[in-house]
């Protein structure tokens, strides 16, 4: 079973959310053969940026574009994905990022969450390079309180096959959880 990943047009704003049991996930850590030493809100974050990205890169391939979109992890560890709809048919992305995570600011603070990721396409200027170009990023948030973007880098070949190149990340802003506990 694929999760339906469509917008959809009759419904006014709204956050729609798709359950991706985890019996279809491929990015388990246990599946991933993760030391059990390792953090757990990064194993976690983790897991729900390896769900999410190739649906962006599927979507790269086949339109060249796509609208921002997110899941969030329950606590019991279930992603659920997620895209926003405004009711406009070309709403600009940052209005559904800021859909997203005002969705998850809420979950967050009813505790339903621990942890979130906001998917979209934007335009960096990677290290060591000078110019800008097209990236993947993935807003990570974890209830811990660690915040990370992670950028991946993109371009289309001249034979019009994507090509990703390696990621590096900053750190994210934690609006959603909150900073860092001590």
């Amino acid at each position: 079973m694929t999760p339906n990943h469509a917008l959809d047009p009759t419904a006014a704003s709204a956050l729609r959310l798709l359950a991706v049991p985890s019996s279809l996930r491929s990015s388990t850590a246990a599946q991933r053969g993760r030391v059990a030493t390792e953090r757990r809100d990064k194993v976690d974050v983790e897991a729900l940026m390896n769900d999410l990205l190739p649906f962006a890169q599927k979507m790269l391939r086949e339109h060249r574009e796509f609208l921002p979109f997110g899941a969030h992890m329950k606590p019991d560890g279930v992603i659920v994905w997620e895209s926003a709809y405004d009711g406009r048919e070309h709403p600009p992305p940052q209005d559904l990022i800021d859909l997203l995570r005002d969705a998850h600011q809420e979950q967050a603070r009813s505790k339903s969450i621990k942890a979130c990721a906001t998917v979209y396409d934007i335009r960096t200027i990677p290290p060591g390079r000078v110019e800008e170009q097209d990236a993947i990023a993935v807003n990570l948030d974890h209830e811990s309180g660690y915040s990370v973007v992670v950028i991946f880098p993109y371009s289309f070949r001249a034979d019009g096959q994507l090509f990703v190149e390696p990621p590096f990340a900053n750190k994210g802003d934690a609006a959603i959880f909150g900073e860092p506990r001590a």
